[in-house]
């Protein structure tokens, strides 16, 4: 089965782009506004200075990948970028064990992998974009400054309207 772009992302239609990363505001390194949503839920996001960033749910990171929205563009043609940013393999695994996404969703962890969750498939499920991104950045938040291994007893989410 062919795999394109559109398949491993989410149409932005509908979502507050402006508040999307409200809570991953601590880990930025300049102000930036989401350019380009993955299926799996990572950001790709442009700072104001032009530079892209991908926004890594997973791992909690925020890193410069294009210094300019040419540069990025550049990438999205590249198979290697796509694979290790998009992960088009687990995608097609998400769909043909026939989890498929509503508008503004994405796929996510039930246990999140930072709390312990695993990356087998039984693990996912959908979600709607804004909520797992604000889940998410409140946990990293939360957790980034622990050493590796730590077990996490008590997380705090915020209400998110």
């Amino acid at each position: 089965m062919e795999i394109t772009l559109n398949d491993l992302t989410i149409n932005p239609e509908g979502i507050d782009l402006d508040e999307l990363l409200q809570d991953w505001n601590w880990a930025m390194p300049e102000p930036m506004r989401p350019v380009l949503l993955t299926a799996l839920g990572d950001v790709f996001a442009e700072g104001e200075n032009g530079a892209v960033y991908f926004v890594d749910v997973i791992e909690g990171h925020i890193r410069m990948v294009a210094e300019d929205g040419a540069a990025f563009e550049e990438l999205l043609s590249d198979a290697e970028f796509v694979t290790d940013h998009f992960f088009p393999a687990r995608v097609l695994e998400l769909r043909d064990a026939g989890i498929e996404l509503e508008p503004n969703e994405v796929y996510s962890h039930q246990q999140p992998l930072v709390l312990g969750g695993s990356d087998e498939l039984e693990n996912y499920e959908t979600s709607d974009v804004s909520i797992y991104l604000s889940i998410l950045g409140q946990i990293h938040e939360q957790v980034k400054d622990l050493p590796e291994g730590t077990v996490i007893s008590d997380v705090e989410i915020e209400d998110i309207e």
